[in-house]
């Protein structure tokens, strides 16, 4: 008996079998479609607490990457006002149950974080986002959030008149003619822990010899003071009774300019381990805070801050405090909004100079009270 099938059978059953195929394979898509959809909101209606810097700085935060991030997972954040030295000391006091998820740590700070035991430790299979961040920025402790260059701002005009060269280094820094109109940083500023390791080499010194290193420096610079916040800087500066910051954030020259201060940043050149530098660099990272319960809705945070869609979403923040993003993805929609960013762009992080921070933090306490000795 013949039992083969007429063809116009077979067409249609294999027109059959593909509009099954079709149907799998969009239910399968859809399906992966929404368990990724599912995944993401499941902490929804969760919170967790984020420990930054000043409420303007937080507010910013909140209003570019946390609406972002609560609209797409349904995770609330808690915005705290803080700093990384009270951080440090309230997760120490906090015996275990710190009442903080995540913070915002400089690269300085963050070894002392996990000196004190305050840092926990990310799993880097639930960031798969880190991928996309340079080798030299990433982290155990969490991820790089954004990255600041910190240099020389001069005042052009003095030096315009005084025929100095650009204060890229200790050179001209201890030019004669600038004796009494130089600032450095103070100890009870933010900036001085990210900076001193760098001004200490910048002189000659090193890390270990502190009472060397202090006394190399004061002999070859004549400080007219320190400052202890951006504030005390920018009214020096201003006022032309200060004519070169040693250790500034690019960001506040850049603002003074803009102020139409007659003012411009030096590139910093240091040199260390048998190579030269341009500019210190200072990572701010965002760090898992030890023993916190919420570890797995932060490390969620940290990969969808990585995410391209996030960079997009936070490029008013990184313009705020003009720090360059830690991924290729915002950085070009950073200078896709603004070309003029280009002045404080880090193009490669690697070219820029990260102290040894735990090996300067060995003597810290040496540091911090010889210090004031580079006024002499």
């Amino acid at each position: 008996m013949n039992d083969k099938k007429p063809s116009s059978y077979l067409s249609k059953t294999r027109l059959h079998l593909r509009g099954l195929s079709v149907v799998l394979m969009l239910g399968t898509t859809y399906g992966a479609l929404a368990q990724e959809a599912g995944d993401i909101r499941r902490f929804a209606g969760q919170s967790i607490s984020f420990a930054g810097y000043s409420s303007a700085f937080n507010d910013k935060w909140a209003a570019n990457f946390g609406k972002y991030f609560t609209d797409r997972t349904g995770i609330t954040i808690n915005w705290i006002p803080s700093s990384p030295s009270k951080n440090i000391t309230s997760i120490r006091a906090s015996g275990g149950n710190p009442d903080i998820d995540v913070m915002l740590m400089d690269s300085a700070n963050l070894a002392r974080g996990i000196q004190e035991g305050v840092v926990g430790t990310v799993d880097p299979a639930k960031i798969p986002n880190m991928k996309k961040v340079p080798e030299s920025l990433q982290i155990k402790a969490g991820i790089p959030s954004m990255a600041y260059r910190y240099g020389n701002c001069y005042r052009t005009d003095k030096f315009a008149e005084l025929k100095l060269d650009t204060p890229h280094d200790i050179k001209v820094w201890s030019n004669p003619a600038l004796a009494g109109r130089v600032m450095f940083p103070s100890t009870t500023a933010a900036q001085w822990l990210i900076n001193a390791p760098a001004i200490a080499l910048s002189a000659g010194g090193s890390y270990s010899d502190v009472s060397g290193s202090i006394e190399k420096l004061s002999s070859q610079v004549k400080a007219y003071g320190f400052f202890n916040s951006s504030g005390d800087m920018d009214a020096a500066m201003s006022a032309g009774d200060v004519w070169l910051t040693v250790g500034n954030n690019q960001g506040r020259c850049l603002a003074l300019k803009k102020q139409g201060i007659p003012v411009a940043y030096a590139h910093w050149t240091i040199n260390a381990d048998g190579k030269e530098y341009s500019d210190l660099i200072n990572p701010d990272n965002l760090v898992l805070v030890a023993n916190s319960p919420k570890r797995e809705l932060v490390e969620l945070m940290m990969n969808e801050f990585l995410s391209d869609e996030a960079g997009k979403a936070s490029v008013p923040l990184f313009m705020f405090i003009a720090g360059t993003p830690p991924t290729a993805a915002a950085i070009d929609a950073v200078m896709a909004a603004d070309a003029s960013a280009s002045e404080w762009i880090i193009k490669d992080p690697s070219k820029l100079f990260l102290p040894d921070y735990p090996a300067f933090l060995a003597n810290l306490r040496e540091w911090t009270t010889q210090w004031a000795n580079i006024l002499r």
